[in-house]
């Protein structure tokens, strides 16, 4: 199922990370929002629900390759997905008692409200954080860094936003990459384009392989992932400079501050015990199984400097 809407304009836009670290995107009115925040008074703390609950919700999406989707057996599975069953190890250490995960499937317009009502203590995927964002939900310091690109024909002359006057891209509500692209229609750069609108990544891609589309747009560990996940991935590429390179984190409900700071005390100590340099090799420098799909998307600058650094302050808030 699919909705066409016209744009005018897809300007590049690269934002620069101060100190390796950031964002600038915001969403547009008309892109899908979460609800309003809950009164975090009126929540049980998720931190005191998991320490004597015995029991820990994480959401997931189940087509967010690598990080996070369903493995053969139907299992949540995935970069993040794994990162944060390392965090609850880590939990049930400092508890001194274990931890049952139990898992929550969502979508990219669901996640936000499934947290926010305390049906999952976190969601684990790639989600971005961005100002909007942070008005209603809590994040965790990020623990990777991607932005909007391009999948095109490999024979297509698209090698980037400016080529797309006039042409179709592909997008999925509820992403990023939407409210980017709709926050330039007024500016008249790409006249004639047209937004496409596609309930999964994989329709999305499809189009693209079907003539459909002349574009697919959304951050590039995605890309790469449909990309791999193709019959043909040669016949596919990934082209043009980011968007804008964003933070992506954990989401944790708003206001529950004493969750979040265990959430960012225990990645802190994965990422200078070189756990989650190891899981971005197994995840995005190997075959992934069961498919034995290649990603091969080398480590960002910023994701290195976060490893050896980390920190929760992104540019936006440095610039305050």
């Amino acid at each position: 199922m699919k909705f066409s809407h016209c744009f005018t304009t897809l300007p590049v836009v690269v934002a620069l990370l101060f100190a390796g670290h950031g964002n600038l995107g915001a969403q547009s009115p008309a892109s899908p929002s979460p609800a309003p925040a809950p009164d975090p008074a009126k929540v049980p703390s998720s931190l005191n629900r998991v320490r004597d609950g015995g029991t820990i919700a994480i959401a997931y999406r189940p087509d967010a390759v690598p990080f996070a989707f369903l493995d053969e057996n139907k299992q949540p599975t995935g970069y993040g997905i794994e990162i944060c069953r390392e965090i609850v190890r880590l939990m049930e250490r400092e508890l001194k008692k274990p931890l049952r995960i139990t898992f929550v499937e969502v979508s990219a317009r669901t996640r936000f409200d499934v947290v926010n009502s305390s049906k999952a203590d976190m969601e684990c995927g790639t989600t971005i954080n961005d100002p909007q964002r942070r008005k209603t939900v809590e994040y965790s310091m990020p623990y990777h860094f991607s932005g909007p690109r391009l999948l095109v024909r490999a024979d297509s002359k698209v090698r980037g936003i400016e080529d797309l006057s006039g042409r179709r891209v592909s997008v999925v509500p509820g992403t990023n990459s939407v409210p980017l692209l709709q926050q330039k229609i007024d500016s008249g750069v790409l006249r004639g384009g047209v937004l496409v609108e596609y309930k999964t990544y994989d329709e999305a891609r499809e189009a693209v392989e079907r003539g459909e589309v002349d574009a697919f747009a959304t951050i590039d560990v995605l890309l790469a992932a449909q990309r791999a996940k193709s019959k043909d991935p040669t016949k596919l590429a990934i082209v043009g400079a980011y968007l804008i390179l964003e933070p992506i984190a954990i989401v944790i409900r708003k206001g529950d501050l004493d969750f979040k700071k265990v959430v960012d005390r225990h990645l802190a100590s994965l990422m200078l015990d070189g756990v989650v340099g190891r899981l971005y090799n197994k995840w995005f420098l190997q075959p992934i199984p069961p498919n034995n799909l290649r990603m091969d998307l080398p480590m960002t600058f910023s994701l290195r400097d976060q490893l050896a650094w980390p920190t929760d302050r992104l540019s936006d808030e440095m610039r305050r």
